[in-house]
């Protein structure tokens, strides 16, 4: 395919959106024809006069419907009356939460809300990337998933596969960037001196907490529940994810697992033994992995380490972009 695809972005203001836009600017297939907001003051003008952008609109269905994609970037729960009206032939990305649970009662259960597209759920298909490529590419609705769960999941689910860890004993705890929360901790009245404080929160019931469970759970006969805890560190984006799992294999089995699943993708580094940080991820859509042994019997340490804002969210969106038109997979990443 060598014509520009026609795209818009729902929720461009935003810290995911304008992430999205830099990308899309650069992606040689992409013309924006749109960018929708739901507060027509959080133009960003520099960004717009660098680019020649169109200025931001009140979202318009029949104006998304002049489009061939949709990157929706909107919050949790405003995504799905937009998409449920929009002609069925366009191709959706969709960054929120709205579209990654298959079951409508889990979703209002942890969102606090009624699902207005329960129809579309069968339809959509989750982007992590690396795991569901193939799927991906017959979709014209991908869930994007979410920035803890793409850092949780890549590393376990090849070890589920295998069978080589104990589902029932797997303890996660993640530290994330205040990005990770949205533009509201820019709001120095309800996250005071966030750039000099750790926060542990959503302490037993995080969002992310069904998702990470039901695509796991895809791999194993019996269900397994996760110690998930996340935490909001003192810098502006990273996650990294350190996982606590039990196998009756050693290292080598460990290692040699993951690094042949990912042998032929790009964006995922694995190592053995390193100790990773966020530093070598910032800004790029690679998701780090390493694993070592704990001193404990029959107990490993996986690290995992993505940008929230690019392989948790936006970056992630472009390659599943890619992957669905059929180009090139690092196009505009790299």
């Amino acid at each position: 395919m060598n014509k520009k695809l026609k795209v818009c972005v729902a929720g461009a203001s935003g810290f995911v959106g304008q992430e999205l836009i830099k990308l899309l600017v650069k992606h040689p297939y992409v013309e924006i024809i749109h960018l929708f907001v739901n507060n027509l003051e959080s133009q960003d003008t520099d960004l717009i006069k660098k680019h020649k952008l169109p200025n931001f609109k009140k979202i318009d269905v029949k104006l998304i419907n002049d489009c061939d994609v949709l990157f929706s970037a909107m919050p949790h729960t405003h995504s799905q009356n937009i998409i449920k009206s929009v002609n069925e032939n366009l191709v959706i990305l969709d960054l929120s939460a709205d579209f990654r649970l298959s079951n409508a009662e889990t979703y209002e259960n942890w969102y606090n809300v009624k699902h207005e597209a329960k129809n579309l759920l069968k339809k959509a298909v989750y982007g992590l990337s690396e795991i569901f490529r193939e799927e991906i590419k017959k979709s014209n609705l991908i869930a994007c998933p979410g920035c803890y769960p793409t850092s949780i999941l890549l590393p376990l689910i090849p070890l589920l596969k295998e069978n080589l860890i104990n589902s029932n004993e797997i303890i996660i705890d993640s530290k994330s960037g205040y990005s990770g929360a949205g533009k509201k901790t820019l709001n120095t009245k309800l996250y005071p001196q966030i750039e000099k404080n750790i926060a542990i929160y959503g302490l037993s019931n995080h969002r992310h907490v069904p998702e990470i469970e039901e695509y796991l759970n895809m791999y194993i006969d019996n269900k397994t529940q996760i110690n998930f805890t996340p935490h909001l560190i003192p810098t502006f984006r990273g996650i990294l994810s350190t996982i606590y799992i039990k196998s009756n294999f050693n290292l080598i089995k460990l290692s040699e697992c993951l690094l042949n699943f990912y042998k032929n993708s790009e964006f995922i580094r694995f190592y053995k033994k390193k100790l990773i940080n966020t530093n070598e991820v910032i800004n790029t859509n690679y998701c780090n992995i390493s694993i070592n042994e704990n001193r404990l019997p029959n107990s490993f340490i996986i690290s995992s380490s993505i940008d929230n804002l690019l392989k948790g969210a936006s970056g992630q969106a472009v390659q599943n972009f890619n992957i669905r038109f059929d180009f090139e997979e690092n196009l505009s990443l790299t």
